[in-house]
């Protein structure tokens, strides 16, 4: 198969079966530095993420491993990094590393893909040149400048993230340790052996790289489930600073966490009611308000108004998002596409929406109360289940009932109420006429 071939393909390679993209892969692979294949790289790497495919070692993988972590989420339920480095970014900075460093230099250190006794050494010995390198690229990065050598428009964001990855390449053993004791990714909850951990490593750092200690914390979070649990626990580890230190350090990083609480609260603000994904939303306003409640203990120990506005906000924010992208005409789209079933109508499309804007709705229930959408939210559940308990009456109750229409309609109300709810109604229809 041609490069061509391959790179036609695009997203069909999502859908193949797994033993033939496991040889795409290959192929893709072998041709990896070519713009159009990685390109293609990039639209099946969720697919590679949930196969966890072991790819071929690589000089450029060896490269991104320390800071992989802060890649931006692939997946709906992926851990969204606190300092987000764009793919696109790595992209266009490795070939710049490798001319920095050079081929004789690189060819020395290939040997680190291989298991071997010099394994460690030469490893730490790429990760320290590599450092030195993307520092020297990041002086000549402006913000607002094009930069011509990695044919990007330098955002503030990106000038964040090129001294970032130099920052962490400089660390980059510390690094490599921290990610084995958090492992596996995504970790669940920080135990006690996790923390030890952060400790340990954190004080070794703060003692030579000082000014490397915020983005290593900030790399041990993207490890976690939910990266904000992180900031509960900071001010209480011992991370060998003095208590003004720690205090800077515990502010900066609240700051970085609320930021991306702000940042998500935003993401469906001005979409148009009815035309996102519900479930999205709910998933977004459920990990919203976790990382809320987390943040509001953890700044128990800082009393800063500032951040306390800023989280009422972001409350605000997410109120106003589940408000009108997830109850806001909920019922109506629901009962829409039972409609579509009574009209004899095939109604695929119009089914999917409609169980994933009734799970949605249920998703939200365990929310509404910290959201101040307790009411609005059982008057929605209560008139979306009188209209669809009226829709399977009519369906099952009688001889000229659409069953089809009325069994939809049990479970839309199981999807939205819970089974038992469903169940009672199921029994009132059947022991009120129909057997």
């Amino acid at each position: 198969m041609e490069m061509r071939d391959l790179v036609a393909l695009g997203d069909k390679l999502l859908d193949i079966d797994e033993a033939k993209f496991r040889q795409v892969v290959t192929l893709l692979e072998q041709m990896n530095d070519h713009p159009d294949i990685q390109r293609t790289i990039a639209v099946i790497r969720p697919r590679l993420v949930e196969l966890r495919l072991h790819r071929r070692p690589t000089l450029k993988r060896l490269f991104c491993d320390p800071f992989e972590d802060l890649f931006e989420a692939l997946g709906k339920t992926d851990p969204v990094p606190l300092s987000v480095i764009e793919r696109s970014l790595m992209n266009s900075l490795w070939p710049l590393v490798e001319a920095e460093i050079g081929k004789d230099r690189l060819r020395a250190f290939r040997p680190a893909l291989q298991d071997g006794p010099e394994r460690k050494a030469l490893t730490e010995g790429f990760w320290a040149d590599c450092g030195t390198a993307v520092a020297r690229i990041a002086e000549g990065a402006v913000a607002g400048h094009y930069s011509e050598a990695l044919d990007l428009r330098m955002n503030p964001d990106r000038v964040r993230a090129l001294s970032d990855i130099a920052t962490i390449l400089s660390i980059a053993p510390e690094v490599a340790e921290m990610k084995a004791a958090l492992s596996p990714k995504p970790v669940p909850k920080l135990h006690g052996d996790h923390i030890e951990a952060i400790q340990t490593i954190g004080r070794r750092i703060a003692r030579a790289r000082p000014d490397a200690l915020k983005i290593f914390i900030l790399t041990a979070t993207s490890r976690l489930g939910d990266p904000s649990a992180l900031l509960s626990g900071l001010w209480d580890m011992d991370l060998g600073q003095k208590p003004a230190d720690r205090a800077t350090l515990f502010m900066a990083l609240s700051g970085t966490v609320v930021a991306q609480m702000e940042d998500r609260s935003r993401a469906f603000q001005n979409a148009p009611g009815g035309t996102t994904d519900r479930m999205a939303v709910a998933d977004l306003a459920l990990g919203i308000v976790a990382s809320l409640d987390a943040t509001r203990a953890a700044m128990e120990h800082s009393r800063n108004k500032e951040f306390d506005q800023r989280l009422k906000q972001v409350r605000n924010s997410v109120h106003a998002m589940v408000k009108t992208q997830v109850l806001q005409d909920a019922d109506a789209g629901i009962i829409a596409a039972i409609g579509v079933l009574d009209g004899g109508g095939d109604g695929r499309t119009q089914l999917a929406q409609a169980e994933n804007q009734a799970r949605a709705l249920r998703k939200c229930a365990t929310i509404a109360d910290s959201l101040g959408l307790r009411g609005e939210l059982r008057e929605m559940t209560q008139k979306t289940t009188a209209s669809l308990t009226e829709k399977a009456q009519q369906a099952l109750g009688g001889p000229a009932g659409n069953t089809r229409t009325g069994y939809t309609a049990i479970r839309m109300i199981e999807l939205i109420a819970g089974p038992a709810e469903a169940n009672k109604i199921m029994d009132g229809i059947m022991n009120g006429g129909r057997r």
